[in-house]
């Protein structure tokens, strides 16, 4: 290079320094106009995700605690499997007071809707069968193979509405293998999707909430931003996630560019969606940027053009600078990199904060993920730790504490809360007043999460010391003082807490024997514990109870100690005599009584069995006991036990089965009883009824001769009616004919006597008419001829046909009919002579009253009427002589009536009544019978008024 391009060189080099600095400048600031237009965007959606994050925890909050509350409904079922409608009010009674919200709680035995409360508007869903339902088939059937709950919804209600569904299914406990017993059903609680989103603040809020009096209303903190306005949708309907339907919200959400989170259920899960209230803002460029940067792009091209002039001390200057800046980075570098804590930086006065790359992994960010924005950070607080932290901060910045050290949580990129530590102490000008501001943060999750865990087991040890039902208490190794002891220790000795702390037991008098204290001590010396020994202790009152001792040697604070616990069995102890001398007296009692007593486990082996009959046994104890009942009993005898068994096992009740063995060369019957004994064992009691039995042959053959002597004396009389019927026939009227001529030929004397003759056939022809109509409905030869007439004509031939009796004892007949009666279907001369009975009994047993006939055409109460109606009754009351209760029990007896006295004062047989009654059962129909001694009676005879059954009913 010659002399002129140097000199030249040295002339270009200011301007070429200056134009450079002044494209560095205008570089730097497009980069720093590019960097802030995806900072506000980073920021805006960290704003949304910080509130949708909120929002989650909420709506997960809501629906969790509602859901949880059917844990304790799924332990009482599976436990008490047959829970009655008022223990399941009980308790859904308390568990619908403690949530807003809970429309329904149901319970579905085998799947049908069983158990409702509340019940009222939500009768439709009583009955329902869930897996024949296509609403809900698949999410039950779902439901019952993960063994979880499963929320469903929003779905549509049969009682009308929507709602969220949660059902959990129950499993019967069982000892062997808990969580896998039989199926027992579904516990549900529908829920109010409404309140749930009001619970988790997704609905608009109609009214502000006022301040109160006195207070200043809340204003955002200085140096923060207002949260922007945010919209939500919901997808997931079932739990399916993103593939599931939108049931929140605008469905089109999801494709604006939302913030998604999932929303953890039971089982599945949905997933929220947020997007501010308007869509993403535009970031615009910053005008005023672009404006300081051309400011200072000319600024800085002029002052390098002047510093460039003077290259040899300005290079010095440069050299040093940059080397004292290099080190001191360096440095920084270096103890930034060491630590494992997130640095920050806070400009005061520019309000920009610088984050250490630590400082943003730790919260899940990139280093280019998070600007210099103060609200970078505290938008990330909890809302819940977000005042305080600032209070510290502006307590420190005042000069209030010394320097900053606080705890708080913060969001992290995932979603979660992290525990972080932050201390800081700001740097002050002369005047006092902060411009600059520095700390680190360490992330104490584990720490936080470590000292929880100790506090839980602290409180939990403190709950079950206190509460503990034994007695617990801590004393020295050494000589035995006592440290610590709980409430239950103070209540089963007697004494107070301050005279057992310090003392020792021998101070207390609390062991009654010496050996046993020797020998607790000397099991605690060689294997370092004391399990289950029975000791006796002296209360302070001096009373000496029993109990069931455990110690252990342990080490509180250096100083080695001994943990005992005391259960007091005093009660057990007594009631285990009790129970020894009850069992002595029941061996003597098995002994004494005939029976046979055996005990089974489920497979029908024969543990055990008492009893002082030993002649009933089938073989001697040693052939059948730990065998199977098939193994000692005939084939037919051990089928009908375990079928037996089984049905006791299936129905835990009572079950009884007679069965025949052969025993020494003799048939012996036997009546045995099963039931539940235990959970796995039953009892058998066998019972001897050979006597019985052989009573019970006996006496069935007797009683089928008298039915067969009965039956043939029936078919006689129905057989011999034409031979009775024909005589009497001919003396009526012969008698009718000789009356006749005794008129004719004026022999008027013997016309009484004729008159007598011929009453006396017709009442002889009346009363074999009706002995030989029982004996035709007993043996089976009555019929009924069904025919469509008119009813009144019915009532009207009854009343004039009854009419002179009714006015020979002077009495007074009424009728009260509708005018309307309309025609009936069924037998007309059997309804005419139950009337005419009816009425005549009322004439014959009544002088100078009223006999009312009543008429009612009654509908079907339970199936709605159609015309004709479905009834007709017929009442005949009367204010005769009446009955009392003995007798009216026995009126309608055959050959029976009221009373001996009766029957000489008023005659009969007493069959009238028997056959209209049985007329009335062949009908389809009823009599009934209410009546006062000295008041009269009434008769009501209940009919169908269309029959529905064949013509020839009996045969």
């Amino acid at each position: 290079m010659n002399k002129h391009e140097s000199v030249m060189r040295s002339r270009l080099s200011p301007y070429i320094a200056a134009v450079c600095s002044a494209g560095l400048v205008v570089a730097g600031v497009w980069a720093l106009a590019k960097s802030e237009i995806e900072r506000n965007r980073q920021q805006n959606r960290a704003d949304v995700l910080l509130q949708l994050s909120t929002k989650r925890a909420k709506l997960e909050r809501a629906l969790n605690s509602r859901l949880f509350i059917t844990r304790g409904l799924v332990a009482y079922v599976s436990n008490h499997p047959n829970v009655t409608p008022q223990q399941f009010q009980r308790l859904a009674e308390v568990m619908v007071s403690e949530q807003t919200g809970i429309l329904n709680i149901q319970l579905a035995k085998d799947n049908i809707i069983s158990h409702l409360y509340p019940f009222e508007g939500h009768e439709r869903a009583l009955g329902l069968h869930l897996l024949e339902h296509p609403v809900t088939q698949k999410i039950v059937q779902h439901t019952i193979q993960s063994k979880t709950t499963v929320v469903a919804g929003p779905t549509p209600l049969v009682q009308g509405g929507k709602a969220f569904v949660s059902r959990t299914p129950i499993f019967l406990y069982s000892p062997d293998s808990p969580g896998e017993g039989a199926y027992w059903g579904l516990v549900a609680i529908i829920i109010d999707p409404e309140v749930i989103f009001t619970d988790a603040k997704l609905l608009p809020v109609n009214k502000p909430i006022a301040t109160p009096t006195g207070r200043q209303p809340a204003r955002a903190p200085s140096g923060f931003n207002t949260p922007i306005p945010v919209e939500y949708a919901i997808r997931g309907q079932d739990g399916l996630g993103s593939e599931g339907a939108v049931f929140f919200g605008d469905p089109d959400l999801f494709n604006r560019n939302p913030i998604l989170l999932d929303v953890s259920l039971p089982s599945g899960s949905w997933q929220m969606a947020a997007v501010p209230l308007g869509g993403w803002p535009v970031s615009r460029p910053i005008g005023w940027l672009y404006s300081l940067g051309g400011f200072l792009a000319f600024s800085c091209g002029l002052s390098t053009f002047i510093w460039v002039r003077k290259p040899w001390e300005m290079q010095l200057a440069v050299e040093r600078a940059t080397s004292a800046l290099q080190k001191s980075q360096e440095r920084y570098a270096i103890a930034v990199a060491g630590a494992n804590d997130g640095i920050w930086d806070w400009d005061l006065k520019a309000q920009e904060i610088y984050f250490s790359p630590r400082w943003k992994s730790a919260i899940g960010c990139h280093p280019h993920e998070l600007g210099s924005n103060p609200d970078e950070w505290f938008s990330r607080i909890h809302p819940d730790d977000l005042e305080r932290v600032e209070g510290d901060i502006h307590a420190h910045l005042k000069g209030r504490s010394p320097h900053l050290q606080t705890e708080y949580r913060i969001l992290h990129k995932n979603g979660s809360y992290l525990w972080m530590l932050v201390r800081g102490m700001a740097v002050r000008d002369a005047s006092g007043n902060p411009y600059r501001f520095a700390g680190s943060q360490t992330d104490i999750t584990d720490r936080r999460r470590a000292q929880e865990a100790l506090r839980v087991s602290q409180e939990k040890f403190s709950k079950a010391f206190r509460a503990s039902p034994d007695a617990i208490a801590i004393t020295t190794l050494a000589e035995g003082r006592y440290i610590e002891v709980n409430d239950r220790f103070l209540e089963m000795s007697g004494f107070e807490w301050a005279e057992v702390i310090g003392n020792n037991s021998t101070d207390l008098n609390i062991w009654v024997y010496e050996a046993e204290k020797s020998a607790c001590i000397d099991e605690l010396q060689t294997s370092g514990r004391v399990s289950d020994r029975e000791i006796h202790f002296k209360m302070k009152s001096g009373e000496i109870r029993v109990g069931l001792f455990c110690a252990e040697s342990i080490v509180l604070e250096g100083v080695p100690c001994v943990v005992s616990i005391t259960r007091d069995i005093t009660e057990r102890k007594q009631y285990e005599q009790k129970l020894y001398h009850t069992t002595s007296e029941l061996q003597a009692i098995f002994k004494a009584l005939p029976d046979l007593y055996f005990k089974l486990d489920t497979n029908a082996t024969i543990l055990d069995y008492q009893g002082g009959k030993v002649s009933d046994l089938y073989r001697h104890p040693e052939q059948f006991l730990g065998c199977k009942i098939n193994e000692v009993l005939p084939s037919t005898v051990s089928q009908t036990f375990t079928q037996a068994l089984q049905e006791v096992k299936e129905n835990g009740d009572l079950v009884y089965r007679e069965y025949a063995l052969r025993i020494n060369d003799r048939i012996k019957y036997f009546e045995a009883r099963l039931l539940p004994l235990l959970e796995n064992q039953i009892i058998v009691i066998i019972r001897d009824i050979t006597s019985r039995k052989q009573a019970e042959i006996m006496l069935y053959q007797a009683k089928e001769a008298a039915e067969a002597a009965n039956q043939a004396k029936s078919m006689f009389l129905a057989n011999m009616s034409h031979e009775l019927r024909t005589p009497l026939n001919a003396i009526v009227g012969y008698s009718e004919i000789l009356e006749e001529e005794a008129e004719d030929i004026g022999v008027p004397d013997f016309i009484p006597d004729l008159k007598k003759i011929q009453f006396a056939g017709k009442h002889l022809l009346s009363l074999i008419n009706d002995i030989l109509d029982l004996s035709k409905i007993e043996a089976g030869k009555m019929d009924i001829y069904l025919e469509t007439f008119e009813v009144a004509q019915v009532i009207d031939a009854a009343v004039a046909t009854i009419h002179p009796l009714v006015q020979k004892n002077g009495n007074h007949l009424q009728v009260n009919a509708p005018p309307h009666l309309g025609q009936m279907y069924s037998d007309v001369n059997k309804v005419q002579q139950v009337l005419l009975n009816l009425l005549s009994n009322a004439a014959k047993f009544t002088e100078n009253g009223t006999i009312t006939l009543e008429v009612r055409l009654i509908p079907d109460r339970i199936f709605p009427p159609n015309p004709p109606p479905d009834w007709i009754e017929f009442r005949v009351s009367d204010t005769g002589i009446g009955m009392t209760p003995d007798q009216m029990e026995q009126i309608f007896n055959a050959f029976t009536q009221a009373d001996p006295s009766t029957t000489r004062k008023y005659g009969g047989t007493g069959l009238g009544l028997a056959i209209g009654q049985r007329f009335c059962e062949m009908m389809g129909g009823a009599i009934a019978v209410s009546s006062e001694l000295g008041s009269g009676s009434t008769f009501t005879v209940r009919l169908p008024y269309r029959f529905q059954f064949p013509a020839n009913l009996m045969e």
